[in-house]
């Protein structure tokens, strides 16, 4: 290989280089045989194998239409099919997805929607007012039986509507008894009701501020509208004992919280022992 001679230029010795060959191979593709100086100033001899390839591109019609319009301005001599770059500046190609079911989908969201404003109408506890069935009422032994339900039967037992109507089993014989027991009389004795609750106070409250020191919590409740959410300033607060519900009682039952003076009392008459 040859090498550039001392004080012989870069430039002579790359216009002494053999002219590219391009020779064309049976399997379609092409041999290019070119000669080039490397990094040390010696002459090296590069073969490349090359296949070309046809790429059918698809355009819209329009943008078609568009290459053939004749150019103008500094782009008025210039071959370049699409944009050239010396002289046009290509943005940040943004694809647009648009959904073909968005419709759908908000109807579904009004229907439920629709739905939900069904159900919270329909649902109402005939005991406390919440926004849940009577049957699932979380004081239904505190507050006693449906009032509208203790009217509908007779001395007799007999129901009070048509002939052959279903008559609950603890409503039956009068309604006084549950499976040998008095409906009235089942032990919630660890319950208080709390009232004048200011209208901020929240569960949360209630339990940390006010009933967790005196004992362990079973449960809180506040009494909020159906409608609103807004509480109607009455609470029920069940302990595990009536040791610490009567201590809470006696601790709180008087006192000033938020503005308003609580009335702490078990939630039904403790029975006489």
């Amino acid at each position: 290989m040859a090498e550039v001679a001392k004080g012989q230029s870069w430039a002579d010795v790359e216009d002494d280089l053999p002219s590219p060959q391009v020779i064309d191979n049976k399997d379609g593709t092409k041999t290019v045989i070119s000669y080039r100086l490397n990094e040390a100033g010696k002459k090296i001899k590069l073969t490349q194998k090359v296949r070309e390839i046809k790429v059918t591109e698809k355009v819209n019609k329009g943008v078609a239409q568009r290459r053939k319009w004749s150019k103008f301005g500094d782009e008025k001599d210039s071959t370049t099919i699409g944009p050239d770059f010396r002289t046009t500046q290509v943005g940040t190609a943004v694809e647009l997805v648009l959904g073909t079911s968005w419709r759908g989908e908000e109807s579904k969201k009004e229907e439920e929607k629709k739905l939900d404003v069904v159900k919270a109408t329909n649902v109402k506890c005939r005991t406390c007012d919440g926004n849940h069935f009577t049957s699932k009422c979380p004081f239904k032994d505190t507050l006693g039986a449906d009032p509208e339900g203790s009217g509908a039967h007779d001395d007799g037992g007999e129901s009070a509507g048509a002939p052959g109507a279903y008559i609950a089993p603890h409503l039956r014989a009068g309604g006084s008894k549950l499976g040998g027991r008095n409906f009235e009389e089942r032990d919630d004795s660890t319950t208080l009701r709390v009232t004048q609750l200011n209208e901020m106070v929240d569960e949360d409250m209630i339990r940390e501020e006010l009933f967790a020191p005196f004992g362990m919590l079973r449960r809180v409740t506040l009494v909020r509208d159906r409608e609103t959410g807004q509480s109607k300033g009455t609470a029920y607060v069940a302990y595990e004992t009536v040791e610490a519900a009567q201590k809470a009682m006696e601790n709180l039952d008087g006192r000033g919280y938020h503005s308003l003076i609580l009335r702490v009392e078990f939630s039904k008459p403790r029975p006489a022992r």
